[in-house]
């Protein structure tokens, strides 16, 4: 099997503001693989939160390069990947994932979700995330795209939680919350407080990522469901999550590829968990996939 792969720049329409990151430009590694008859493409959307940027990813797919040669069928590929396990180089590892999944569904003419034995009946509307910034310009932002009936509000420190009021007065709209991070434990419940009361359907990661007792701290104060984004990467973190949180955010980029996103969703459904099913910034390529496993979640972003 051969493979090759690009990097591409995408250039966001607004410059993208969280807590924790400010993005006015990314760049995505695009990955392609052939056998002579059948191709698949991937996208690997670097976060450097995870460790990874496009000089690790690059550096990732030239050591596995000898590996993924001597790969004769996508399944050979897909079963190196998911053997290795671990955790370093996960938007890597989904590019070539993606790659692999989309040459099987172009082999058998069928796409993934019914290779996956999903019902697209099942998929949930999606939001559309609003970034951080001045609060007038976060309203038009979100009136930018009318039609949406779920918007995800980024907030950090500063901003007052009442913009989260006015963007659902003003797109009539249901809201969420995300702070990625960047709240301690009495400020996420103040906040939370506020936000109860303007009817917020559940906020994401309000603490650090490694404060699991932070997450189940806020919680236990707060009526507002507690997502865990950042501080669950993998299914492997999910009991330890089990009763901190009220549901986990699952993400190609960070879990590996669409195998383990599966695993997370139902490890988590299992332990009677909600789910949602997000994204970096990362083209339609990536979202795409993803979208394919959207039936499993209950939410998605």
């Amino acid at each position: 099997m051969q493979f090759s792969y690009r990097v591409i720049e995408l250039v966001p329409r607004h410059v993208f503001r969280t807590a924790r990151s400010s993005s006015a430009t990314s760049e995505s590694v695009f990955v392609e693989l052939s056998d002579g008859s059948v191709s698949g493409i991937g996208e690997a959307a670097q976060s450097r939160f995870y460790g990874e940027d496009t000089r690790t990813v690059t550096a990732f797919l030239e050591r596995m390069r000898p590996a993924v040669e001597r790969c004769a069928h996508e399944s050979e590929l897909m079963a190196l990947l998911t053997s290795r396990g671990g955790t370093a180089d996960p938007a890597a590892r989904a590019a070539l994932e993606i790659a692999a999944h989309d040459m099987a569904g172009k082999r058998y003419g069928l796409p993934l979700w019914r290779l996956f034995e999903l019902d697209p009946c099942a998929t949930p509307v999606t939001t559309l995330s609003v970034g951080l910034d001045e609060p007038d310009v976060m309203v038009a932002k979100a009136l930018e795209f009318p039609g949406f009936s779920v918007y995800k509000v980024k907030l950090d420190r500063v901003t007052d939680p009442s913009i989260v009021a006015r963007i659902k007065e003003a797109t009539g709209g249901s809201v969420t919350v995300d702070a990625n991070c960047g709240w301690t434990r009495e400020e996420a419940v103040a906040k939370l407080a506020a936000l109860a009361k303007i009817g917020v359907e559940f906020v994401e990661q309000p603490v650090a990522a490694d404060d699991i007792e932070g997450l189940r701290y806020v919680r236990e104060r707060s009526e507002v469901p507690i997502f865990a984004d950042e501080s669950c990467p993998t299914s492997a973190r999910i009991p330890a999550l089990d009763g901190a949180v009220d549901g986990i955010v699952v993400k190609l980029m960070k879990c590996g590829g669409l195998v383990e996103a599966q695993r997370m969703a139902r490890e988590a459904k299992a332990r009677g968990m909600r789910t949602m099913i997000g994204c970096m910034m990362e083209s339609s390529l990536a979202i795409t996939a993803a979208a394919h496993i959207s039936p499993l979640v209950d939410h998605a972003d």
